[in-house]
């Protein structure tokens, strides 16, 4: 992409005009770092074995990807392209793999989470920002869900939903899943594998039983259904056609992306040249008082700061609490369902964490993130330092607040408190099973319907409890974690605010000494290096907007 060497000659810029002022630096380097690896996720999610690898390999041209796995062999698997390499991340250690070794063998997922492989592919660099993640089938456990959403969602543009010709059909883990996406406006492509199975009528038939279950869940007529089938078998043109479409609006996100970014990098910058150049003329003692000044309101901030702070821990105590009681009531809302399967001895586990996760979602949508954003815009108001010659640092402070932080609130906050939450409930799944064993156990020795009754309605609303306990512990130890790494960063701004600033004053007690016409020339290449920082600081605002 033509944006990718047009934002690293613009970060480039900014870090030699950071470097020509002392100024750190840390930040930009790794932001131009990240660029060449920029990516965006695409999940290929489904039931086992739908075909789902063997769609990739299809793709592709050649079986990276082994077909013929089972529950606890489906390792997920990230394909994009690169060098020809193949990272397997283990539990304790990251092994560099050959990709003459692919398919991979023997790889479990009790011992493997993750493989990535980089591969030299014409179709691959054709969607070069494109990174294809392979997902075990949501049938074979729970947290897979999870995980396709918490860990993937993030920085996905879209999802491949993958069903089998012989069933098309949505189970209710994949409606659960879709109806999540819904929730974050999330596209949906449907590829019907195994598509030579059905002759072209049954197939046409196919598809519009999946446009429209789909289209319903996720609401949107406008689904997108191709169809493949295994490698080497038949033409795969429809879904590179949808990978194509996907890799045409990776420009735009790209833009988006580092434009923000661009835009946050050089504040600080614009702080210091700005105060260079007003402060020029002021005298030394003028500078100390400007210099008190600045650590007196910093001081001040910082205590305002410290009983925002403890406010706000106790709004989240309560947010904690009303959770709490959504996350009970629904439960106890399903209690004639969940009795229902531990009499019949169904696996309640895909249930319970649809419910739960539903109910902290909504909880965190409502409860918590309103008010955290109204947090956060206090602080920034408590930031706002006025000093009389330069109002620009009003200006500068509040947009890097409501920039950088409230717009990553809304964006993050869910996904990350709801993958604590999966984590919890990953362990438990395991007291749940047992559970239910012990329950068949009871009231297969019971005769009397009342008693036996009794005892799966007892055995649900233990679970309810329990697992209600479970995941609120989880929620608190999450927003707590939250918020801490929410209030770290607005002390890390506070902090570079007072750094920049004290460094503008400290080096304008130097340009004193400088000759009248050597200071002329130095406001002046301070004056051409703050246009190009403002150019910078506007970057894509229009075409946001």
């Amino acid at each position: 992409m033509e944006c990718v060497s047009v934002y690293k000659k613009k970060f480039r810029k900014l870090k030699e005009i950071q470097e020509k002022y002392g100024i750190d630096t840390a930040e930009t380097d790794k932001i131009i770092a990240g660029i060449d690896t920029y990516r965006v996720n695409t999940p290929v999610v489904g039931n086992f074995s739908t075909g789902k690898s063997s769609m990739i390999n299809a793709i592709i041209g050649k079986a990276l990807l082994s077909v013929d796995i089972t529950p606890e062999t489906a390792v997920p698997t990230e394909i994009y392209y690169g060098n020809n390499k193949v990272y397997q991340y283990d539990k304790n250690a990251v092994i560099e793999r050959k990709i003459e070794e692919l398919p991979l063998k023997g790889l479990t997922v009790q011992t493997t989470d993750l493989v990535k492989i980089e591969y030299d592919n014409e179709f691959l660099k054709e969607i070069k920002t494109v990174n294809i993640v392979d997902l075990p089938g949501f049938d074979t456990s729970f947290e897979l869900h999870n995980r396709a959403i918490d860990q993937y969602l993030p920085n996905s543009l879209a999802y491949l939903l993958v069903v089998s010709s012989d069933e098309p059909v949505l189970k209710e883990s994949i409606s659960d899943f879709l109806k999540e996406l819904k929730v974050y406006n999330m596209p949906v492509y449907v590829v019907i594998t195994k598509s030579s199975r059905l002759d072209d009528d049954e197939l046409e038939e196919c598809k519009k039983l999946l446009k429209k279950l789909v289209g319903k869940i996720v609401e949107r007529d406008d689904v997108k259904v191709a169809c493949v089938d295994s490698y080497g078998k038949v033409n795969v043109d429809e879904l590179k056609d949808i990978l194509r479409e996907i890799q045409g609006q990776t420009g735009k996100i790209f833009i988006n992306k580092y434009s923000k970014a661009l835009r946050a990098a050089s504040m600080y910058t614009e702080v210091y040249l700005v105060e260079r150049i007003d402060k020029a003329c002021l005298s030394t003692s003028r500078l100390e008082q400007e210099q008190e000044k600045v650590e007196k309101k910093m001081n001040e901030i910082s205590v305002d700061i410290d009983k925002e702070k403890n406010n706000f821990s106790r709004q989240a105590k309560v947010c904690i609490n009303t959770i709490r009681e959504r996350i009970k009531g629904d439960l106890e809302a399903t209690l004639p369902t969940i009795s229902a399967m531990l009499e019949n001895g169904t696996d309640i586990t895909d249930k319970i964490n649809s419910v739960v996760r539903r109910s902290v979602r909504i909880g965190i949508n409502t409860e918590f993130e309103p008010k955290l954003k109204k947090y956060v815009e206090h602080i920034s108001e408590m930031i706002t330092i006025e000093f009389p010659e330069n109002d620009i640092i009003i200006n500068n402070v509040n947009a890097t607040l409501k920039n950088n932080v409230v717009d990553e609130i809304t964006k993050t906050a869910l996904p990350v408190i709801l993958a604590g939450v999966g984590l919890v409930l990953t362990p438990f799944a395991a007291v749940i099973g047992g559970m239910v064993g012990v329950v068949a156990d009871v009231i297969h020795n019971i005769s009397n319907n009342k008693k036996k009754q009794k005892e799966v309605d007892k055995a649900a609303r233990t679970i309810i409890d329990e697992v209600t306990e479970q995941t609120i512990i989880s929620i608190e130890s999450e927003i707590n974690k939250y918020i801490d790494g929410i209030n770290q960063k607005i002390e890390r701004d506070v902090l570079k605010q007072k750094a920049i600033l004290e460094k503008s004053l400290s080096d304008i007690k130097i340009d004193i000494s400088i000759e009248e016409n050597n200071r002329s020339r130095d406001i002046e290449s301070l004056e051409q290096d703050l246009k190009v920082i403002r150019e910078f600081r506007n970057d894509n605002l229009v075409q946001e907007d």
